[in-house]
């Protein structure tokens, strides 16, 4: 079975925060998805930045709506990303 789209950018992004190069592979995830939740509007270009703030504390949790109707949940624990996939 193929990997839904918030499984592989869940991949993408778990990678790359362990390398510390998030914010490319964040704003990739933010141009795939359709939709961004949130508790307020968030353009893509200024996810990054979002997350970052979300990584020091200062964030709240979100999630990424792909076309596939898979859902990608970014949510951070003490300064720790924590990413939940749904389908």
């Amino acid at each position: 079975m193929p990997k839904s789209k918030a499984e592989s950018f869940k991949e993408l992004i778990m990678a790359a925060v362990e390398d510390e190069t998030d914010s490319q592979a964040i704003s990739e995830a933010a141009k795939a998805a359709r939709h961004i939740c949130v508790e307020r509007a968030v353009r893509p270009e200024d996810l990054s930045t979002f997350v970052e703030q979300a990584l020091d504390g200062a964030g709240e949790p979100f999630h990424l709506k792909f076309d596939d109707d898979s859902d990608l949940y970014l949510s951070t624990s003490g300064g720790t990303l924590i990413a939940t996939v749904s389908k």
